[in-house]
């Protein structure tokens, strides 16, 4: 009879779904960072955008804590630090919006 050690669940990353780069890619979204993302995207846009960074930052939050990857009350430090933004412009008659974490857009 072998001894398996336990394997952590494997969480949803930021660099599964967003073009991201150094630290931030190995880490998996945790809930408060989407609520982080979330208020950003209330505050600037008036509501949450279906299919949005926090939208997709919501689900893959989701998945993790039932795969207890992450806690509910778990936020990336990184996010802690250095914040999710959101910017919107008017350029050329077209919406541009720009949705960053840790200076990542």
């Amino acid at each position: 009879m072998s001894q398996e050690q336990p394997r952590r669940p494997e969480a949803v990353k930021y660099g599964d779904l967003f073009q991201v780069s150094d630290e931030l890619s190995s880490k998996p979204i945790a809930p408060q960072d989407a609520a982080t993302m979330q208020a950003a995207e209330n505050i600037v846009l008036g509501e949450t955008k279906m299919g949005g960074a926090a939208a997709v930052m919501q689900s893959a939050a989701d998945v993790n804590e039932r795969r207890g990857a992450v806690g509910h009350y778990d936020m990336t430090n990184i996010v802690r630090e250095q914040g999710a933004t959101i910017s919107e412009a008017d350029v050329g008659g077209y919406r541009i919006i720009t949705e960053s974490v840790s200076g990542q857009v």
